[in-house]
């Protein structure tokens, strides 16, 4: 590729947001993919072309969209068209970094799942994540069988590669998890109060909290841990029956005496809206799951259960309660 074409592909990155995303996704994705050696056939010759050639194939399938489709599904994505796209992104990155790279230094694929899409990630030690909507999953590019070790912000479901001898620790910004070989549910969002770990199989041990008495405390199968952000209460408690923490796998909400405003996220989150609830109408409880409806469907189950009106103008969707609401 020509100085020229290079300069014309940074413009392109920086006028179309969705390209550049993809490709700094792509960019990340390799860092990974060549600290298991992936990669170990690939020389700094390659170059953009790849990454290009890659997108312009997409563009010639979807003539009649108005728009390239440039974010990836995991589910429907082959992996040989996600292997070209990472020797794309592996040439314009050894042909337009500023500053070499030491081979001690580690880089970080950092993979976010948008609202309304979960998403599979399989990592070199063969653990297997289920990622779900609105999560970010940090790897760095030393990962390997002796080190296990990753960052979330969200949801996952963990099935972890039994390996006594090296632990594989789940980092979140405000609790850290110890496992050996383990099956578990870890939802630890941002903008939710508790970070809920719910272990089907093996056992965890928790670490890096702000109250001292969770380091070393262990969970059991069939075990729920709840800690609380705000004010470090930390509980263990039998999980119930039938327990709804990983319903989203299949594709399905349950929830069970949620207040509103709980439940109003986790739907923002499955359908991508944004849902404005009225004050008085928050801490309505609700028990139900929520299957194959549209998010409009739902809504108006909701309505009909209490009375409050909904309006909505394209993802944004207005919850006020009617004037006969008590």
């Amino acid at each position: 590729m020509s100085a020229d074409d290079r300069a014309t592909f940074r413009k392109a990155l920086e006028s179309d947001a969705e390209l550049k995303k993809e490709f700094i996704k792509q960019k990340n994705l390799w860092a990974v993919s060549s600290s298991v050696g992936i990669n170990e056939g690939v020389k700094g010759g390659f170059e953009a072309d790849h990454f290009l050639f890659g997108l312009r194939n997409k563009k010639e399938q979807h003539l009649k969209s108005k728009r390239i489709q440039l974010r990836l599904n995991a589910y429907k994505v082959a992996a040989i068209l996600m292997f070209g796209l990472l020797v794309g992104s592996i040439g314009y990155i050894l042909n337009n970094n500023s500053q070499a790279i030491n081979d001690e230094q580690v880089l970080y694929a950092d993979t976010y799942v948008p609202k309304g899409e979960k998403s599979e990630l399989t990592l070199p030690d063969g653990t297997h994540l289920i990622i779900n909507a609105d999560t970010r999953v940090r790897v760095p590019s030393n990962f390997s069988a002796q080190n296990r070790r990753l960052w979330i912000e969200g949801e996952a479901y963990f099935s972890v590669k039994h390996d006594r001898n090296h632990p594989f620790l789940v980092e979140t910004p405000s609790i850290n998890v110890e496992v050996l070989g383990t099956s578990f549910d870890l939802s630890c969002y941002a903008d939710d109060e508790i970070v809920t770990t719910v272990l089907e199989e093996g056992s965890v041990r928790f670490s890096g909290a702000n109250n001292v008495k969770i380091n070393g405390a262990m969970l059991k199968p069939g075990e729920t841990a709840r800690y609380h952000k705000p004010s470090g209460v930390f509980k263990i408690q039998d999980t119930e029956e039938g327990t709804l923490a990983s319903a989203w796998k299949n594709g399905q909400l349950k929830f069970k005496d949620m207040p509103f405003h709980i439940l109003a996220r986790k739907i923002e989150r499955l359908y991508d809206v944004e849902i404005e609830i009225d004050d008085k109408l928050k801490f309505e409880r609700y028990t139900g799951e929520i299957n194959s409806e549209t998010v409009w469907a739902v809504m108006n189950h909701f309505a009909i259960a209490t009375p409050f009106n909904v309006e909505t103008r394209g993802k944004q969707i207005k919850v006020t309660a009617k004037k006969n609401f008590k």
